[in-house]
This record gives structure tokens, C-alpha cells and sequence, in this order.
């Protein structure tokens, strides 16, 4: 299926900038539900570009992103990396590795330091790592993770 959309939205991204909802629609289009695509692997390095461009929380969520997507590129059930998008892909890698612990010095609130490391770990070459770090949470003082039922006893 072509990413027709995908390029569109990214050139958008690229004159005007990032939002929430044109970074939602590239990430839902390219890997919707946690399934992966061939697409994926392209919008990774842009993403790692529009990143380095911005500030903020947008700059950190493309770089999340970007990460996210190298961590689920590394699955067994994962598409195939595309042989023309191979090396691009995996330049991303370094830049990536690089940008997050950058990141990691100064976002120390929990869900950002938690995507913060699942990425760190999808650019690592630890992508069922990142997955796994990806599903927990903090509620009520008590960890929790999306294939567990109770709350993790993180107190013996």
C-alpha cells in the first residue's frame, strides 16, 4: 500500500512543523496498533531529522518515536527492512542512541524517562527490551504492566 499520506504529512512537518495530531496520524499510519510496515523504516530518519529541528515535547516524542519504531523493527514478526531503506535505517541508529542520552540527563519524569529508555533500547540493538520497558506504568505508587494482572511487589 503506499504511504502517499505519510509524505504528505511529513513535507508538512518539514514547512511547518510537528503537531501532536500530524505526529499521531504518521505513527497510527505507519505502525497502527503496534503492527509494523515497510513505511516505518523510511519515517524513522525523518523523524530523528524533525526532532534535531524542534524543541520541547515534540522533539522528544519524534525521537520516542523514531526509537519505538527501531525497537519493533527488531521483533522476529516484524516486515522486513526494504534493501533500498537498509543503511538509512540503520544510520539512525547512532544519531538516535546518541540524541536520547542526551535526552535522559534532564527528563527524569516517569513516562518520559520510560519511553526515553525503551527507545535507547530499540537504537541498542535490545528491541524486545524497549518493548517490554514500553508497558509499564506508575499508578498509585505501585508498578503495573500491561501483560500482568496486579500490581508488581517492587518492595521485597
Amino acid at each position: 500500500m503506499p504511504a502517499t499520506d505519510v509524505v504528505s504529512w511529513l513535507a508538512t512537518a518539514y514547512l511547518s512543523g510537528m503537531n501532536d495530531e500530524l505526529l499521531g496520524d504518521i505513527i497510527n499510519d505507519v505502525q497502527h496498533q503496534g503492527d509494523t510496515s515497510e513505511a516505518m523504516y523510511a519515517v524513522a530518519p525523518h523523524l530523528l531529522a524533525l526532532s534535531q529541528k524542534s524543541s520541547g515535547k515534540m522533539a522528544l516524542l519524534m525521537l520516542i518515536h523514531a526509537g519505538l519504531i527501531s525497537a519493533s523493527s527488531q521483533s522476529q514478526i516484524a516486515v522486513p527492512c526494504p534493501a533500498d531503506l537498509a543503511t538509512e535505517f540503520q544510520a539512525t541508529n547512532n544519531l538516535g542512541r546518541s540524541m536520547v542520552l542526551a535526552q535522559l540527563a534532564h527528563n527524569h519524569e516517569f513516562d518520559d524517562f520510560k519511553y526515553l529508555i525503551a527507545a535507547l533500547a530499540g537504537f541498542s540493538g535490545h528491541g524486545r527490551f524497549g518493548r517490554l520497558i514500553e508497558g509499564f506504568d506508575l499508578y498509585q505508587d505501585q508498578f503495573h504492566h500491561a501483560l500482568l494482572d496486579t500490581p508488581i511487589d517492587d518492595e521485597r
